[in-house]
């Protein structure tokens, strides 16, 4: 790495510690460009050559943490793909849980930006995710084989995305976020399944603390 781009790394760091530290301390209605550059120690046009907007900062702080965690995308050749689906829920909820103030700010604040290309970045993003878990799915043998994988996982994808807007905006709890979100999920994916994958995730429909596997 040269020396310019290993400038503009720490220089990225600095900024999101900046713009977590003046969330926490001064709120989200402080974020700004302006006093990002003056509390990360950087010229105002820092920021904007390094990411553009106040939205972009923020996408990077939740990039960082939520996407790096819940690896939704990262479905491997092995293993029962609707446990690991399930789990990926359970994940979702642990790691909001484990800040939900600071993460529901930073979702809010994103999804309600004046960048529409940012809500369409995040529905792609998670269409094309829960496709690649659908796809796993079928060829194990989970879902049956005349499943619609591209329907079914934007179906899943939306589905998540509403209720996580609804989160957002302080209408449910993170839990009860996510307890819709897998009630709902089951109820889909039962009409898809194979009579491989139905009992468990009948058994997840009937406790979805169950998730098995």
């Amino acid at each position: 790495m040269s020396r310019r781009e290993e400038a503009k790394t720490f220089n990225r760091a600095r900024i999101c510690a900046a713009a977590e530290s003046i969330i926490r301390s001064e709120g989200m209605d402080n974020l700004t460009m302006r006093r990002l550059a003056v509390v990360a120690g950087v010229s105002l046009r820092t920021p904007y050559n390094l990411f553009g907007s106040k939205t972009d900062v923020l996408i990077a702080l939740l990039d960082e943490a939520v996407f790096k965690f819940t690896q939704l995308g990262s479905a491997r050749a092995d293993g029962a793909a609707m446990a690991r689906i399930l789990r990926a829920l359970e994940q979702i909820e642990t790691f909001f849980d484990s800040d939900e103030t600071y993460y529901r700010g930073i979702y809010a604040a994103i999804m309600n930006s004046d960048h529409p290309e940012v809500r369409s970045t995040n529905v792609d993003r998670a269409v094309a995710s829960a496709y690649v878990l659908m796809t796993h799915a079928i060829s194990n043998g989970e879902l049956r084989a005349d499943t619609d994988a591209q329907s079914l996982g934007r179906h899943l994808a939306i589905t998540l995305l509403a209720v996580l807007g609804m989160w957002g905006s302080g209408f449910f709890s993170n839990r009860e976020s996510m307890a819709q979100v897998r009630r709902a999920w089951l109820a889909m994916m039962l009409q898809h399944c194979s009579e491989t994958s139905r009992p468990m995730l009948a058994a997840a429909y009937s406790n979805p603390n169950d998730i098995g596997g």
